[in-house]
């Protein structure tokens, strides 16, 4: 019903912005009676995407929409997963907020029937995501040279490292958060016991690069990352092609090939990971994993 009477008000300015110059009303609106058909419409309608450029920060996020049928007044509706955009406008570029697959559609008024075309299909890549900010320190697409420096955080009870309950950052009603006490079997690693080791994150190529205490290279690999929340307290998911640093205190193990870590913690400052030994079924307080403790350099 809300939707009816949106397109009814919707036709009602269209009717008002036409009928503004009765003198000369060089429109074919809503003349023979019979609307326009949906592909028709959408003959009427271009969908431009930008190409990427290497180092601009300008790409494929922008989109330039015509309506070459003004007489046919409408809303594009831009969809991105569960969130949708509206604009009542016949031409102007639009920039999508955030990268992945995108539905445009235009919704429109002919002879007094709402007509609704099949949509443009795209995908967008070249959006500047926070977790590129917050992980490599970049500021935009175009600083290639961005990287920061992450060693060991010392968290207030003393762990920068242990394995610990899982799901109990859930708890924030009960005072809890990631960085708080879950340790099991005393497999607590303090910054004295495990040295003042460190890695590098690179914006350019997602680079990964790891060190021991005394800056002697350990290896070299890459990194990726999803905004995948697979629990509550989840806000990521953190991929690796090499062992983070402190790996040799995990007890999940880690490898040279693919490590998935849950990002609990992320700012410009502060990193907490998990390695759960159950990607999926995990109990809280009952089933366990790898919690480590990072701050930017």
């Amino acid at each position: 019903m809300k939707t009816y009477f949106k397109y009814v008000i919707l036709f009602a300015a269209v009717v008002t912005l036409f009928s503004c110059d009765p003198l000369e009303d060089k429109s074919n609106f809503d003349k023979d009676g019979t609307p326009i058909s949906a592909s028709d419409l959408k003959t009427a309608l271009s969908c431009t995407q930008l190409p990427n450029q290497d180092g601009k920060v300008i790409g494929d996020q922008y989109v330039i929409i015509k309506n070459n049928r003004p007489d046919i007044g409408g809303i594009w509706h831009l969809v991105h997963g569960d969130t949708q955009y509206t604009y009542g406008t016949d031409n102007d570029t639009i920039i999508c907020p955030a990268n992945g697959d995108y539905k445009l559609y235009y919704v429109g008024i002919s002879a007094n029937k709402v007509v609704q075309t099949e949509p443009f299909t795209f995908n967008v890549t070249n959006v500047f995501d926070e977790y590129d900010k917050y992980l490599t320190g970049a500021k935009d697409k175009s600083d290639k040279a961005a990287k920061k420096i992450w060693k060991f955080r010392v968290v207030a009870w003393g762990s920068v490292c242990n394995m610990g309950a899982h799901g109990g950052w859930k708890y924030t009603d009960a005072g809890y958060t990631p960085e708080s006490n879950f340790s099991w079997w005393n497999n607590v690693s303090s910054i004295d016991k495990i040295g003042d080791q460190s890695m590098s994150m690179v914006y350019d190529g997602g680079k990964l690069l790891t060190y021991k205490p005394n800056g002697d290279s350990v290896g070299s690999g890459s990194f990726s990352y999803t905004h995948n929340s697979p629990e509550k307290g989840v806000i990521g998911e953190l991929v690796t092609s090499i062992p983070v640093i402190g790996h040799e205190h995990d007890d999940e193990g880690q490898n040279n090939t693919k490590n998935t870590f849950w990002i609990l913690t992320l700012t410009d400052n502060y990193m907490t990971l998990y390695h759960p030994d159950k990607y999926k079924g995990g109990a809280d307080w009952d089933d366990s994993g790898w919690y480590v403790y990072y701050e930017a350099k």
